[in-house]
């Protein structure tokens, strides 16, 4: 569309006839929202028959026609004639004064925007424009006029470009001369300042192959004639001296020479002056002398050498002027793409000199390749001058001392040049900002000075040689910023200096430039947008330069570009603060803000820019991460400029920030930005949040609907009320922020979290102000209400999302990671408080719907209704946010959490239990079940079928049941019972052993026995249980018939683990029954071969010595307790048993060893409680008890008894240490002190005293067991020597457990023990005494059973009194010797 330098193009439109228009309607006065027009001189003008006809086009469009007859109404190359418009308006609209009618930024639209430059849409656009989005057109803008030119094949539209107005007054001319071809080059135009009779600037075009010229003195005067039919609209002339086939390629204004400069393709060029010597307008032209072109000027010189001439130099890249100081003058400067560069110094009137001739080629490619190495890797024959510009003079020295530019020449006859010079290769192209001083001819030294050169790194994409409009160059005051403009991409480039520091220093000193602020503003890849033209905008500086005392139009602090987008309108590129380029700090482009205009921007459809396109350096993914996390907490809290602290729809406020997070997502994805796993779960979260701040705020709005006018506050508006200050940002009173409920949704929503978990606790603080029923009611309903939507639906949102935040290959299991919380923070939807607070939701909800569940208020039931259809919901809600919490603490690598963890997942496992069964309480059974079974809760899924079975069963005993009711309530139990048998099937044993647990501990053994729906499983459920050994016996025998298997049961029972000594005395008796009877049934043997045969009956063999060890242990036990213990206790009062017990029995031990004391009586306690004791405990207690003369000949010796004991429960060391101990005691019953002294003694009073001795009956029990053959055991007789050190360094096996303290004081006493008798075998001769008490025990055995044998009866008494000890032991062993 737009632009002086353009490509070829073609549209061929025929000429029309100019005619004039009808009387114009008096344009309305100017309102707030449009701009003045300037005033139009005022004319008489005469009436006719048109002067009021009502006008068909718009009253800002005015339309110049020509006069001349279309010579055909199509033309042959497909360009049409241009229809003729209708009569319009009579007069013009009163003007608004130039300087109000341009106040940049009003109405435009906002593109993008970044720390260093807004880009904008400005409003201004002709309906033509509008409508005609395809055509090929370029063109201008002209910040001076404040005028933008559109040229097409057939018309040329001129209008004020940044006018608020979005259809503004704008000029149509249509063009006396198209094109013919559609292949022929687009019209050239260029505005012509204005006057001082005109406010208006004027317009010349050039048609590029006839040469024809029209002039117009003013777009405004042009109409006004037009219309009153005095004279032709515009001068009209034509080029003289063109070659056959030399076309017009470039027009530009000449500055204070009054004319303009034509560059053609042949390479030469001519002024063009629209004024003759007398200031009237007249069309007149004159070549410049050059050797760019052919020497011949004739007009059928020679184009082939002119061709060839061009070839060799290259054909112009760009012409540009110059202002000078002196009136009437300007400094002409071409440049060749080869780099040939040409200046002139051009006067009014066409008159000129050349002031520079010079090939800077190798210069600028040395200095090129010396400071960029990806310039120097290039061929060097691609070098190419695309386009310059002057750089502009008079300059400060504050703004001079800011760029990295040479100082401005003081010479006029220097030029200052800035290049954009292009290295490519077939993969890479490179631009390079290239800074010359060009000096004359005549002048001393190099003619070229390179000053800075400036890589573009940020922007490589090759130009396109079919563009409308070739690339542009722009370098505004002051100096600091330097636009590119391309077909489909602008660039704004910093040449700021920075400002010293060491950094810089380093830098310099190593010839690196310091990195400088590169950005690119890139359009959408569309067939119909294209940057046809520009312009730049710049702030007006006083002194050299500033032009011939007139203001611009267009009035900036800051230098922009303006873009003239073909199908967008016009755009610009505003620098927000030149200045601080040039500061410590200046702009810089981040990851962030290149994410930040694409999310804020891109989501508008009718945006033309494009933010994914890659240039030059690419950040990296760590950089786009964090740039992502950053821009996403940003739009929760809704802080930066792009949001607002008012927002009169919060829903639409949320969504629009919604969009924002996608978009974070699609542009990452549209980047091919690798984010890592933690980032993507974190963005996932914070949409999450969003989308539940809108589902609350629509819950908000329905809540408060629902109640009554005189209570519109909901629930939600007191959570956000409740909430600390330092857990919320608060709203600015003074700002006009006095809504705290929108304000939290605004500027919180990041602390969702707190939000939700707050919720109850708005609760309990209201109960505790004693609120009426009524009101907490509705507050526990809108409470369960937000638990359950708010977390469920962020469960929803993330398992729907997980493909767009690149998380699709992640295993949700009920919205929640199923597993790998390894490195990822703590999900937000189950926080701590937030877990902690929903279970007492759900508590305190099922309690409410308990007992107000026949509330008698009709509103308050219907609430108490819905919170009870709730509560499976949030049930579920709350067991999934525990299990999330779990799993995510126990992935911690702290400790501390990791622990934390594990009780979660205890927590977990019980209240997947408790709280599902809590729903049957409200009677939810189906849902129950439903979670029971997401949550593979197996035990409550029992007892909840459980107890609605049992729940219809006494429905059933309901006296008054009707037959109908009656069946259907027992099709139900129908129903019930065969969906447990359903899930027996499904399940197995994890179903089923939950199952009768409950059953058991709840109805008891019968219902557990009873049971008919199974009898795989119960069986199996009665057999894992040890506890329930009893019943399983009965199981067994009744239900399975196995005598077997319950022999084993008892066995198994009795000798391993029963406590009561009666109870396992029968348990071994009735399975050694058992076993015996199963081995002797006629199948069973007929069933097995002779070997397993042979294998049963060793093993049976084996298992009955076991039983009867162990009936031989509790034989003694029972033998203790029934001739000891109970004639005892029988005389004792009630609760006086033990103590009685323990002074009668007790052996006295001295209080250092008390140890020993309470391990005796800790025996005889239990011995009183009838447990079975285990074999040391036994040995023990009869090691340790003292036994009354009237009752001890009542049971065998108490040694003998525990060695017995040892022999049948004990085996290996443990036997052997038992054994010495037992030895050890029996040889400390008796003071060898006094024994030992036999003076005065004679023999008979010596054996009398061994004779009463335990040692001595001891042995007597011994040998006569030995003798009478009926114990199968060989019990070894221990010396004192053999029995010492026992237990002194290391305790049996019942200790190991027990504190150390206790350890140490028991090996203490067994010390003392053994010190004991080391000290009577040292000094009283123990050893000795041993031996002879065992001899005279053998003699007073072996005489005892001669005299039964002489007699042939009872046994007698023997001699003395230890005969009759003797005797009764030996009487003793001869009824004790079997086993019982």
């Amino acid at each position: 569309m737009f632009s002086a330098t353009l490509n070829n193009g073609a549209e061929n439109v025929s000429p029309a006839p100019m005619t004039t228009r009808g009387r114009r309607r008096q344009r309305p006065l100017s309102s707030d929202n449009s701009v003045q027009q300037p005033k139009a001189k005022r004319q008489r003008l005469p009436l006719n028959d048109q002067t009021f006809a009502n006008p068909s086009v718009p009253p800002e469009t005015y339309e110049v026609k020509s006069t001349k007859a279309s010579m055909v109404e199509v033309k042959q190359d497909g360009i049409e004639a241009s229809p003729i418009s209708k009569q319009e308006l009579s007069f013009r609209s009163k003007k608004a004064r130039p300087s109000e009618r341009f106040n940049k930024g009003d109405g435009s639209t906002l593109l993008s925007t970044n720390i260093a430059f807004d880009v904008r849409k400005l409003p201004a656009l002709p309906d033509r424009l509008k409508l005609d989005a395809t055509s090929r057109q370029h063109g201008s803008a002209d910040s001076s006029t404040g005028y933008a030119l559109s040229l097409s094949h057939t018309h040329a539209i001129v209008w004020p470009y940044a006018t608020s107005t979005q259809s503004p007054e704008s000029f149509t001319f249509t063009l006396p001369y198209p094109s013919k071809h559609s292949t022929d080059p687009l019209p050239l135009g260029a505005l012509v300042p204005s006057s001082a009779a005109s406010a208006e600037p004027g317009l010349v075009i050039v048609m590029p192959t006839s040469g024809k010229v029209t002039y117009w003195e003013s777009i405004a005067s042009a109409t006004t004639l037009d219309f009153m039919q005095q004279q032709r609209n515009g001068i009209e002339g034509s080029i003289t001296g063109m070659f056959s086939g030399e076309t017009v390629i470039q027009i530009i204004h000449a500055e204070s020479a009054a004319g303009f400069i034509l560059a053609f393709s042949s390479g030469r060029m001519a002024y063009l002056s629209v004024r003759d010597t007398h200031g009237r307008p007249k069309i007149s032209t004159q070549f410049l002398r050059t050797n760019l072109g052919p020497t011949s000027s004739g007009f059928f010189g020679s184009i082939r050498h002119a061709l060839s001439h061009a070839a060799n130099q290259g054909d112009i890249a760009a012409i540009r002027s110059e202002r000078s100081s002196k009136q009437g003058e300007c400094t002409v400067v071409a440049v060749t793409s080869k780099g040939q560069l040409h200046s002139w110094r051009v006067h009014r009137g066409g008159h000129h000199d050349l002031l520079t001739d010079v090939d800077a080629r190798n210069a600028i490619l040395g200095a090129v390749q010396q400071v960029d190495e990806i310039n120097a890797r290039l061929p060097s024959e691609s070098l190419k001058i695309l386009d310059f510009c002057f750089v502009p003079r008079g300059l400060d020295q504050k703004h001079n001392e800011m760029n990295q530019l040479l100082p401005s020449p003081e010479s006029e006859d220097q030029q200052h040049l800035l290049l954009l010079v292009s290295l490519s290769n077939k993969q890479t192209w490179r631009y390079t900002l290239v800074e010359i001083v060009l000096s004359t001819g005549t002048s001393s030294g190099n003619p070229v000075d390179i000053g800075m050169v400036r890589p573009i790194s940020a922007y490589s994409t090759p130009p396109d040689a079919h563009a409308l409009a070739k690339p542009r160059l722009y370098l505004p005051r002051p100096n600091i910023i330097a636009f590119l403009v391309f077909d489909h991409a602008a660039v704004v480039a910093s040449i700021a200096r920075i400002p010293d520091s060491p950094d810089s220093q380093i830098l310099e000193d190593n010839h690196l430039l310091p990195a400088s602020f590169e950005d690119v503003v890139d359009l959408r890849t569309d067939p119909t947008l294209e940057i046809v033209g520009s312009g730049i905008e710049e702030p007006s500086t006083q002194g050299f330069g500033a032009g011939e005392g007139k203001t611009p139009r267009i009035r900036t602090k800051n230098p922009a570009l303006i873009l003239l987008v073909r199908g967008a309108g016009t755009l610009r590129i505003a620098i927000t603060d030149v200045e601080r380029f040039a500061s410590e700090k200046p702009p810089e482009v981040t990851a962030k803000t290149k994410l930040e205009q694409a999310v804020f921007f891109g989501v508008k459809e009718d945006n033309p820019l494009v933010f994914d396109v890659q240039h030059g350096h690419r950040f990296t993914d760590a950089e786009y991460a964090a740039a992502a996390l950053e821009l996403s907490q940003e739009i929760l809290t809704s802080t930066g400029k792009q949001f607002s602290s008012l927002a009169a729809r919060v829903d639409t406020n949320v969504k629009e920030r919604m969009q924002y997070l996608e978009k974070i997502m699609l542009q990452i994805k549209s980047l091919r930005v690798n984010l890592d796993r933690v980032t993507k779960w974190q963005l996932l979260w914070n949409a999450e949040k969003l989308h539940v701040a809108n589902v609350i705020w629509h819950k908000h709005e329905d809540f408060t609907h629902m109640r009554p006018v005189t209570s519109k506050k909901s629930i939600i508006a007191e959570i956000v009320e409740f909430i600390r200050s330092e857990e919320k940002s608060e709203p600015n009173p003074a700002k006009g922020e006095v809504d705290e409920l929108r304000h939290w949704f605004i500027r919180d929503v990041d602390r969702m979290e707190i939000f939700i978990a707050w919720a109850y606790e708005v609760i309990k603080h209201n109960s505790r102000a004693n609120l009426d029923q009524e009101s907490l009611t509705r507050l526990i309903f809108e409470a369960a209400e937000i638990y359950n939507s708010a977390i469920r639906d962020a469960f929803t949102f993330r398992t729907k999302n997980l493909d767009l935040y690149g998380l699709g290959g992640e295993r949700l299991q009920h919205g929640i990671l199923a597993s790998d919380y390894t490195g990822l923070p703590t999900p937000w939807t189950c926080h701590p408080f937030i877990a902690n607070n929903v279970k007492r939701q759900v508590e305190l909800s099922t309690e409410w719907v308990k007992q107000h569940w026949t509330a008698e208020n009709e509103g308050q039931n219907v609430l108490i209704k819905k919170t009870r259809e709730l509560l499976p919901q949030m049930t579920e809600v709350y067991l999934t946010v525990i299990q999330e919490l779990s799993r995510s603490y126990r992935a911690s690598e702290d400790p501390k959490i990791a622990e934390d963890g594990e009780k979660y997942e205890k927590i977990y496992k019980q209240d997947c239990h408790d709280k599902v069964v809590l729903l049957a309480q409200t009677e939810n059974w189906e849902a129950g079940i439903t979670i029971a079974e997401n949550h593979e809760s197996l035990p409550a899924l029992a007892e909840i079928l459980t107890r609605e079975i049992d729940g219809i069963r006494h429905q059933l005993e309901t006296p008054g049941l009707s037959p109908e009711q009656t069946e259907r309530l027992e099709s139900k139990m129908t129903a019930k019972e065969n969906q447990v048998r359903e899930y027996f099937e499904t399940y197995g044993k994890d179903f089923a052993f939950p199952f009768y647990e409950y059953l058991f501990t709840t109805f008891g053994v019968d219902a557990l026995l009873e049971y008919d729906g199974d009898k795989k499983y119960k069986t199996m459920y009665l057999r894992t249980k040890p506890e329930l050994a009893k019943v399983s016996w009965i199981n067994d025998i009744i239900g399975e018939e196995d005598i077997d298997h319950a022999a084993d049961t008892l066995l198994d029972l009795g000798l391993t683990r029963e406590q009561q000594v009666w109870n396992k005395k029968i348990e071994l008796s009735l399975g050694k029954l058992a076993r015996m009877a199963e081995s002797s049934r006629p199948s069973s043997k007929t069933s097995m071969s002779i070997q397993d045969a042979s294998v049963n009956g060793i093993t049976e063999d084996a298992q009955v010595e076991v039983i009867d060890k162990q009936l031989a242990i509790i034989g003694v036990q029972d033998d203790l307790y029934n001739t000891q213990i109970r004639p005892v206790i029988s005389v004792a009062l009630e609760g006086e048993e033990l103590s009685v017990v323990q002074e009668t029995f007790a052996l006295k031990i001295p209080k250092k060893y008390k140890i020993l004391s309470q391990i005796f009586d800790d025996a005889l306690r239990r011995l009183l409680n009838h447990e079975a004791l285990d074999p040391l405990t036994l040995i023990d207690l009869l090691t340790l008890i003292t036994l009354p003369p009237e009752t001890r000949e009542h049971m065998p010796d108490q040694f003998f008894s525990a060695l017995r004991v040892a022999y049948n429960g004990l085996s290996g060391a443990e036997r052997v240490q038992a054994e010495r101990l037992i030895w050890r005691r029996c040889f400390l019953r008796e003071d060898w002190t006094q024994l030992n002294n036999t003076t005065l003694k004679n023999d008979n009073d010596i054996v009398e005293i061994l004779g009463q001795t335990d040692l001595f009956q001891f042995y007597c029990t011994l040998y006569a067991n030995q003798q009478s053959g009926g114990d199968k055991n060989e019990y070894r007789r221990l010396s004192p020597s053999e029995a010492a050190g026992v237990y002194t360094e290391h305790l049996d096996k019942r200790f190991e457990t027990m504190e150390k303290s206790y350890r140490e004081k028991v090996l203490e006493a067994m010390r003392w023990e053994d010190n004991l008798l080391l000290k009577h075998v040292e000094k009283h001769r123990l050893e000795q005494w041993a031996k002879e008490t065992r001899k005279y025990a053998e003699e007073a055995v072996d005489q005892q059973y001669d005299e039964t044998t002489a007699t042939g009866a009872a046994l007698g008494s023997p001699r003395s009194g230890s005969a009759r000890k003797q005797s009764k032991a030996f009487e003793g062993m001869n009824g004790q010797n079997g086993t019982h």
